[in-house]
């Protein structure tokens, strides 16, 4: 304990706060396609084609999920990123990403990991 209190997540934060600069890096679209290309072992090309192969398709929409959660980027321009796709394929991406979370508990487990994995990248 530290000063008589139980020493849990708020206040770690709060003592390395002190001692910690805020320098959190701006996250882009092209690190999070790198970020997924790598851990599902696919290549950058192969996230831009049109394929419907689901190994793919779940790659992209699941780099298309995380660029709406840890950018600013408008959905037009995160379509934009993966072959000029319009912002409706994006809406409809990280829709299908959230149902699978629902249902999917390897495939959530998967998203889960690489939210982690995108926000140490911005530390």
């Amino acid at each position: 304990s530290l000063n008589r209190r139980e020493i849990d997540l708020d206040l770690a934060k709060k003592v390395l706060r002190n001692f910690v600069k805020s320098s959190s890096k701006e996250i882009t679209i092209d690190t999070i396609q790198k970020m997924v290309c790598e851990y599902f072992d696919v290549s950058y090309a192969k996230l831009l084609e049109k394929t419907r192969k689901r190994e793919i398709v779940q790659a992209r929409q699941i780099t298309m999920f995380l660029a709406k959660a840890f950018t600013k980027n408008s959905l037009k321009t995160i379509g934009e990123h993966f072959g000029g796709r319009d912002h409706t394929t994006v809406i409809h991406s990280c829709q299908t990403v959230k149902d699978l979370m629902d249902t999917d508990g390897v495939f959530r487990e998967n998203v889960l990991e690489l939210q982690q994995k995108v926000q140490l990248a911005a530390m």
